[in-house]
């Protein structure tokens, strides 16, 4: 890799790769929602922690930033640079999507908000506030849950239900975990793509 060695010496030019690294792995954890990138150079520099972590062809084009043969370095080039060749590329993407799933599943954001009532497919599910334990009354078709939808974990609880009630009339048989696991997994698709208003 060539720098200017009158500009920086090894530890310098290290600690410079470093914080290119750092600053991308932390836009790719913490532009993932829209909301967080709207301005034009924050989706930018998110686009480009995408490329610059996933995608085979994506080449430094800043100038410095070459391998041994002189060509632009690709992400496997830095991260060899960097780490003295100790490199896996699947590890560490893994590590990284790990990581945005856990900063967005504990995040606080508003996500959905819980209407007076549901509708599936033509049935219509009155929604009740209450402090107990959530539950749906499939015959007369009612749900009891916190309405207090400013509460992560209130919005949560409702999309579980609102899978339950999905998959009662779809007449989809699922174990009590599967069907938590599956509204969860929803809830946490719309969080971070800011896909559903409400109204």
């Amino acid at each position: 890799m060539s720098y200017d060695t009158e500009i920086f010496d090894p530890e310098d030019w290290k600690t410079l790769l470093r914080a290119i690294l750092r600053q991308a792995m932390d836009d790719y954890v913490k532009l993932q929602h829209p909301s967080f990138r709207k301005k034009k150079y924050l989706q930018e520099a998110f686009d480009n922690a995408v490329a610059m972590v996933f995608d085979e062809s994506f080449r430094f084009k800043a100038p410095g930033l070459n391998n041994d043969d002189g060509d632009d370095m690709s992400f496997q080039d830095f991260c060899q640079e960097l780490m003295s060749n100790r490199v896996n590329l699947d590890s560490m993407r893994q590590y990284l999507i790990q990581d945005a799933k856990e900063f967005w599943e504990n995040k606080e954001i508003k996500t959905l908000y819980i209407p007076e009532s549901f509708i599936y497919d033509g049935h219509v599910y009155s929604i009740f506030h209450s402090e107990e334990e959530p539950t749906i009354d499939f015959e007369d078709k009612l749900i009891y849950c916190n309405k207090r939808a400013t509460n992560s974990d209130n919005q949560l609880e409702f999309m579980k239900l609102a899978t339950q009630v999905m998959l009662y009339h779809e007449e989809l048989a699922m174990k009590g975990a599967d069907v938590e696991q599956l509204g969860k997994a929803l809830f946490r698709m719309l969080k971070v793509n800011s896909c559903f208003t409400g109204h």
